[in-house]
């Protein structure tokens, strides 16, 4: 029996898919019944549990021997005290691993994981490394995952409103950008092979490294405009566009943290890019099939607007 935590999340259900393709036995985990119910109809076992609720993920992982193990996705946009948030669902799962036969873990990990401090919520992951490296009996791959693409998703306003691409990231930094498909795919062939002993970290770089200068010129030439510009907000700016978004101080401080983390060169890659490593799913992939549809509605041809630096 494998155990998925966070099976409604990208990453999560794609897992479980792949698994219930391949015959196996899936155990889904999430908050909500209604959104559990498409993988029920493929065959998968739903249990509903909070993250943060150990006796109900003890109940979950009760007879399993692998799992996907996850924290909460997405940062809970008003939370008074997100890391905090983030500990107690790394004590819930400790102590549900703790009780259970569970032998093997894939994580769904971050670059900038083996910090302790100076990541922003990236520390969380950190800290969920460490619980379950104090499981000696236990099996772990740690899957720190690159920068995701879909974090490209908020340039569709930033376009559609301002004229450019808007991010408080440098333009010039070169990332590991990787989609949620890649990693994914890496989590369910490392469940279903079971090829790991001990405590293990394999980055994901995704296809390519690529600058955020990079990622606007390929969505200039794909909407018309090619001479589409860039422009890095600053922390103020960004911490602004938070708090209208309806951000708390605590999740401001975390980001904008994380940001100078990516921008400072202190959350990096640290494997060298390998065979193992490297995704399928180029940029212009996602381009083409998530961003461009929502980018569909933009007049075409250049636009002159916010050209200013």
């Amino acid at each position: 029996m494998y155990v998925i935590t966070g099976a409604t999340s990208r990453t999560g259900s794609q897992i479980a898919r792949k698994l219930l393709q391949q015959g196996k036995s899936v155990r889904v985990i999430g908050r909500s019944a209604a959104r559990l119910q498409a993988l029920v109809d493929l065959g998968a076992h739903a249990c509903v549990a909070d993250p943060t609720d150990p006796f109900a993920l003890t109940q979950a992982f009760d007879g399993a021997s692998a799992a996907w193990v996850m924290l909460q996705p997405n940062y809970v946009i008003d939370s008074p005290d997100f890391r905090a948030f983030q500990d107690r669902v790394i004590a819930a799962l400790s102590t549900a691993i703790n009780a259970s036969s569970i032998k093997h873990v894939v994580t769904l990990s971050s670059w900038g994981a083996g910090l302790a401090a100076g990541n922003g919520p990236v520390a969380g992951l950190h800290g969920l490394e460490t619980m379950l490296a104090s499981h000696s009996d236990l099996h772990v791959l740690n899957l720190r995952a690159g920068y995701f693409m879909e974090n490209t998703l908020p340039f569709v306003n930033s376009i559609r409103d301002e004229g450019k691409v808007l991010s408080p990231l440098r333009g010039d930094l070169q990332m590991p950008f990787i989609a949620t498909e890649d990693v994914a795919q890496a989590g369910a062939d490392h469940l279903l092979a079971l090829d790991f002993v001990g405590q293990q970290v394999i980055e994901l770089h995704g296809a390519e490294d690529l600058s955020l200068h990079d990622i606007t010129r390929q969505i200039g030439v794909a909407i018309g405009r090619p001479d589409l510009p860039f422009q890095q907000i600053d922390q103020a700016a960004f911490a602004q566009s938070l708090r209208a978004a309806g951000a708390s101080d605590n999740i401001i401080g975390l980001m904008t943290e994380v940001v100078d983390g990516i921008n400072s060169g202190l959350i990096r890659t640290e494997q060298a890019r390998s065979a193992q490593s490297t995704g399928s799913v180029r940029f212009e992939d996602f381009l083409r099939d998530v961003l461009l549809p929502k980018l569909s509605q933009l007049p075409a041809g250049d636009s002159d607007d916010g050209q200013g630096s």
